[in-house]
């Protein structure tokens, strides 16, 4: 149930008293520990209520202020919430109504229009990787500039990151950005000067649309199946003039979720190579998904380049990703990176080597694929009969609408209905007339009860014609 603008969801009020015995530090310190401890070994769970203030004192032997604090500390540590009048209660990790990425747009309003990855365990582990960077020999070195591109260390992370999904690549090739979509700018930027021709499928990831009109590069749509991009198509874009790379995204296409065969993936290696076509692997969704083929951008030698980042594996405030090309090419590419921002927010980017090198990223990442799989199955039963497209472990679903459903007004009538998700059109480059299919991105509402609400209203719009206008006279 909502709480001053929270989901809580309240089951009894716990009986819970922590071991302070083997704990060091303040009281209120080990309070706090203690509650992390056991969210994060499941013996609180999302909705628990903790025991009053003076109940939780008279039994650990402490001050109601001691306790209070302990409890204070939690809530900004992101693990509990308190009312007034109403206890302290165990917030579901990851995901937060009063933190979230954008404001609703309406009150109400489910939105499943970002590609959000699903709740994961990250938030627990945060508090800790901060007290230890505070507590560190290099915490003052992190407010020093920093190397553009990262620093060895942070890119040696980043090799052993891309490595996981086949891209191998040495540190001194990899390239630290704040996130994919800095990546792609970076890339672009590297490659490219203005008036250039750059392939895309005709059906993309939109956020290169702004940066490309940024560098004033133009973008080519290319044909594309249920498979992903046509190497037919790809062979006559190279003949019909000059093109100086092609971006694309094999491993999980947004939005239609595709997975290329490595057939397709070695047939588009070789024209590329044959036309001296640099190839922009977006490999962002990679590490979520079951089957990793060979990537493209490792078929093509000096010229393939491959951006990946850790925002829908691990967390999307991070802002961490990394790039890799051709050895001629890095400073290049780190020159783009100090043009742009310098380099990666050093905190930011000390937090998530942590989590790289110390195993936190793998549970961060086990407990992310668990509730996509759970909710892809729920959004399945929903759906029931409806046609679409979907991977295990992947952030969406491509919704082909049932006729006479325009992709456009779908979107509309989902939100008046209280549901936001994205039309076909948002993705589409060039003129190529876009399917009829939305995206729904099922890991943004932040509960299962939400999604599952937000589904229905979607599977009833799909099954039922559209509202027709007035005759045209």
């Amino acid at each position: 149930m909502p709480i001053n603008g929270f989901n809580i969801y309240i089951v009894t009020m716990t009986i819970w008293q922590p071991d302070l015995s083997t704990r060091k530090g303040p009281k209120y310190r080990t309070i706090a520990d203690a509650i992390a401890a056991d969210v994060a070994d499941g013996r609180l769970a999302p909705g628990d209520r903790l025991p009053p203030l003076r109940e939780l004192a008279w039994a650990l032997g402490v001050t109601v202020g001691t306790v209070s604090r302990g409890y204070a500390e939690a809530e900004r540590n992101g693990l509990v919430k308190g009312t007034v009048g109403s206890g302290t209660y165990v917030l579901r990790p990851g995901y937060r109504q009063d933190q979230a990425m954008q404001p609703e747009a309406a009150p109400g309003l489910i939105d499943m229009a970002i590609a959000f990855p699903a709740p994961g365990d990250e938030a627990e582990h945060f508090p800790v990787a901060l007290r230890r960077i505070a507590d560190g020999p290099r915490f003052g070195a992190l407010l020093d500039y920093q190397p553009q591109g990262g620093t060895p260390r942070h890119r040696a992370a980043g090799s052993d990151w891309l490595a996981r999904t086949g891209i191998q690549a040495p540190p001194e090739r990899v390239v630290m950005t704040a996130g994919a979509q800095h990546g792609i700018t970076v890339t672009l930027a590297a490659l490219t000067q203005p008036g250039d021709r750059v392939a895309t499928e005709c059906l993309t990831y939109n956020g290169i649309k702004p940066v490309a009109a940024m560098l004033g590069v133009k973008l080519d749509g290319l044909a594309m199946d249920e498979h992903g991009l046509l190497p037919d198509a790809f062979e006559e874009a190279c003949k019909r003039g000059p093109l100086r790379a092609l971006y694309c995204i094999p491993a999980g296409h947004n939005p239609t979720t595709a997975i290329m065969p490595m057939a397709r993936r070695s047939a588009i290696a070789e024209i590329a190579l044959r036309h001296g076509i640099a190839v922009i692997e977006d490999d962002i969704f990679a590490s979520l998904l079951p089957v990793r083929h060979q990537p493209i951008s490792m078929l093509m030698g000096e010229l393939g380049y491959c951006i990946t980042s850790l925002s829908k594996a691990i967390a999307p405030g991070l802002r961490i990703g990394f790039v890799t090309g051709p050895a001629a090419m890095i400073d290049r590419l780190r020159l783009a990176v100090r043009s742009t921002c310098w380099a990666a927010a050093p905190l930011t980017a000390e937090i998530a080597v942590q989590w790289l090198e110390d195993g936190t990223a793998d549970k961060i990442l086990r407990s992310r694929t668990h509730e996509a799989e759970a909710r892809l199955a729920l959004v399945q039963d929903v759906l029931g009969g409806e046609r679409f497209d979907a991977v295990p472990g992947h952030l969406f679903i491509w919704l082909h609408l049932p006729d006479p459903w325009r992709a456009n007004d779908f979107v509309a009538e989902a939100a008046r209905r209280g549901v936001r998700v994205t039309s076909s059109e948002a993705f589409a480059v060039g003129r190529t007339e876009p399917p009829h299919a939305v995206r729904i991105c099922f890991g943004m509402p932040p509960s299962r009860e939400k999604l599952a609400a937000g589904m229905k209203i979607l599977a009833e719009l799909a099954a039922a014609p559209p509202a027709s206008g007035p005759p045209i006279l």
